[in-house]
């Protein structure tokens, strides 16, 4: 698989979702073994792990919930095959390194088992010219960026600027479960039996994923559904004064690329007609494909395989990657989308993705596109 080597970088040039990509990093799951399902975890994955919550979180009742071997070998088999279909689309894929082992992480105030750097777009976010590292919802995600700083150093020492988020303590009481407890939802569920330490007077934290970004030049849709986020928003606008963020109201919960994407100037592929309000007024008139409903025979069953936890959307096949406004790399088990983006023309390359509710993650999850053409166009006109 291609990495980072001595020849010389492309520039990074990243300003949206759909023009012609060149290069892009794409995840990997070495060493994914566990969920780690503390109380960051549980708020991050709340609306989707809830129902079990009651259960144990694992059947020994540890924290760690195993993932079968045999998932992770078919998970690496699918990314194998990312691989391989965007490199035949002309893309040039680099990797993050990889973890080596399984890693324990320890802070004062908490300790988690580390999670490899497989959803890289979450806790970074290319704009523009930019990187720009996130503040982490879960703990385990805490050092998973050091796995990608050899690709962003590559860009950094081509000329790229790269600015990061204060980190988060994510210490007791950090994370806001407004979002939740405004829709009448019980949290206690994830909250109870927190173990993780006070820091005296620190109250709510700047926490942030970039997967709560969508890119349209020079402006930046983001959704904003708590405190956390709000922190997060006015320090993109206080550090990039060059782009027009626009604030979505509690869109989701936290991620929107399972509910909103932009296929091309003009056209974006939605959940469903909901959503609409929450959109910029310059883009509710845009032209829609409203995502098809899918049979859950779609998604593997693991009532075989033990307690297994269902913690992605299952939205997450709208979680689609443009390489470029006419050509989109789909899941191959949603047929029904790769029908009604063939019947609006465009070429979809089909790429088989089996256990995206498990690992949280789609083909715009798993990868962080750096070089697109586009610049910082005026689309919301």
């Amino acid at each position: 698989m291609p990495q980072p080597n001595s020849a010389p970088p492309p520039a990074l040039n990243s300003y949206d979702e759909f023009t012609r990509l060149d290069e892009v990093v794409l995840g990997r799951a070495e060493h994914y073994t566990d969920h780690h399902t503390d109380t960051s975890w549980r708020l991050f994955f709340y609306d989707n792990v809830a129902p079990v919550l009651g259960q144990q979180a694992s059947p020994s009742g540890e924290e760690l919930l195993p993932i079968p071997p045999q998932l992770v070998d078919e998970l690496n088999e699918d990314i194998a095959g990312l691989a391989d279909a965007l490199t035949a689309c002309g893309v040039n894929v680099l990797r993050p390194a990889a973890p080596g082992k399984d890693v324990d992480i320890r802070s004062p105030y908490w300790d988690a088992r580390a999670t490899p750097p497989l959803n890289v777009r979450d806790q970074t976010i290319i704009l523009g010219k930019t990187i720009v590292e996130t503040a982490p919802h879960v703990r385990a995600r805490t050092f998973e960026n050091d796995l990608l700083k050899p690709v962003f150093y590559r860009y950094y020492e081509a000329g790229a600027n790269w600015l990061s988020m204060p980190r988060p303590a994510l210490a007791r009481d950090s994370l806001d479960t407004g979002y939740f407890t405004r829709q009448g939802l019980d949290v206690a569920r994830a909250t109870d039996g927190e173990m993780a330490g006070v820091i005296e007077g620190l109250g709510l934290e700047m926490v942030f994923d970039g997967a709560q970004c969508m890119r349209l030049g020079r402006d930046v849709l983001v959704n904003v559904a708590n405190h956390n986020h709000e922190l997060a928003l006015r320090w993109l606008r206080d550090n990039l004064r060059d782009l027009r963020f626009h604030r979505l109201d509690a869109m989701a919960d936290n991620h929107i690329d399972s509910v909103l994407v932009p296929l091309r100037p003009g056209l974006m592929l939605l959940r469903s007609p909901e959503y609409l309000k929450f959109l910029p007024k310059a883009m509710q008139s845009w032209d829609v494909i409203y995502a098809p409903e899918t049979d859950d025979s779609n998604f593997p069953d693991y009532s075989d395989l033990g307690f297994v936890i269902p913690i992605g959307s299952r939205y997450m096949d709208i979680n689609l990657l443009s390489v470029d406004e006419d050509t989109v790399i789909v899941n191959s088990l949603y047929p029904e989308l790769i029908d009604v983006l063939e019947r609006r023309g465009f070429t979809v390359v089909p790429v088989r993705h089996r256990h995206r509710r498990l690992f949280g993650g789609g083909f715009h999850c798993f990868t962080l596109d750096t070089v697109r053409r586009g610049g910082p166009e005026e689309y919301l006109i």
